[in-house]
């Protein structure tokens, strides 16, 4: 089912937070209805939505939120998220990610969103 549904020319994503468990089920419901029984909602597992949202964040930072440093270390973090996707070992996932916490704090620190620069 999610196969077809990643396959259509109209698919949307929307990015939703604070609801219960019990939301998907409502959601479904309500786009089988909203779409005349043609639509469908999937609840996407957590290691796409980290990269998802690595994507989100990094279009929706305004220009005076990034320094070279910072827009360097987003960068990372991004490609690495997108490794850990990728990887079968689960040693290699362990180590990516570890790599990926690490550059998540420097990216931190390193952000004037966060309050200091580099």
């Amino acid at each position: 089912m999610a196969l077809e549904i990643l396959q259509r020319e109209d698919l949307s994503l929307y990015v939703v937070a604070g609801v219960p468990k019990r939301f998907k089920k409502d959601l479904c419901e309500l786009v089988k209805m909203e779409a005349k029984a043609n639509g469908s909602a999937i609840l996407v597992d957590n290691e796409n939505t980290e990269w998802i949202l690595a994507k989100l964040r990094a279009t929706t930072r305004r220009s005076h939120e990034k320094t070279p440093a910072s827009a360097a270390l987003w960068r990372a973090f991004r490609a690495l998220s997108a490794a850990r996707y990728h990887l079968q070992d689960p040693e290699a996932k362990v180590q990516v990610q570890e790599l990926r916490e690490e550059v998540e704090r420097l990216w931190a620190a390193a952000s004037p969103q966060h309050g200091s620069s580099a």
